[in-house]
């Protein structure tokens, strides 16, 4: 629901990185509790490798561990990462197309040339992110026994650097680059041309006939925003809600 009041605030060009931040909240509240639960599973697997005995849990299992509640812990470092990460990665993305691509009103880019100021955007706004990323794992992976348990954002964080120092929060930064930069490439060369593809919206409207008496018009008529905007609402809809 926020996308089409984001559209209408913003321009065309501000259009992706403003519906994206907009969208983080729903984004976090949705996706939170699927994460903890994969990241769950994907650790259990090495455990079961290293100690013996330990049983191996289902994905039902593990929500009905957690609880409600439970599913929702790391959302926050969630939030606190993807935001920062938006921030980076979208002006980045503008810079390029425009700066180095080329692109203006007389020159679009092609499939190629979005793919890669997708990916190279990609780069720098993963790495930077990584420390968020970090407390963000370490906060809904379950603590065994002898490990440290974290009980919040700031907890967490303080002990890492403590004990592990600075070079820790970076842990796992180029695997993120690795992940991060095709994702996004293929996101954005995929917005910017279903952007150009989907078909504007319409209403039907009652016009007056000649004889003074409203009928109803099957007629489509276009939203008054800039036709940038109405196709960047589509397309960001599909790639984002």
């Amino acid at each position: 629901m926020v996308l089409p009041v984001v559209a209408r605030l913003c321009s065309p060009s501000e259009f992706p990185f403003k519906s994206h931040i907009a969208n983080q909240p729903t984004k976090r509240f949705n996706c939170s509790p699927l994460e903890i639960v994969k990241i769950r599973l994907q650790i259990q697997g090495e455990v079961a490798k290293n100690v013996e005995g330990v049983p191996r849990r289902s994905a039902l299992w593990i929500v009905k561990n957690l609880g409600l509640f439970g599913l929702y812990k790391g959302a926050s470092a969630c939030l606190l990462r993807d935001v920062p990460f938006s921030a980076i990665y979208f002006p980045t993305y503008a810079h390029l197309k425009k700066d180095w691509f080329g692109e203006s009103p007389t020159k679009s880019l092609g499939l190629v040339q979005l793919l890669a100021a997708g990916a190279i955007a990609g780069m720098p706004a993963a790495y930077l992110t990584t420390p968020c990323d970090v407390i963000k794992t370490r906060l809904q992976v379950e603590a065994r026994k002898g490990q440290t348990s974290y009980r919040g954002l700031v907890h967490c964080a303080s002990t890492v650097w403590k004990e592990e120092g600075f070079k820790a929060f970076f842990k796992g930064g180029p695997a993120r680059i690795m992940r991060s930069s095709p994702q996004f490439g293929c996101t954005l060369a995929a917005y910017e041309l279903l952007k150009t593809t989907i078909p504007f919206p319409g209403k039907a409207v009652d016009q007056k006939s000649l004889t003074g008496a409203s009928k109803s018009s099957t007629r489509p008529v276009e939203d008054n925003s800039p036709l940038s905007v109405l196709r960047s609402r589509n397309a960001i809809k599909i790639l984002l809600v």
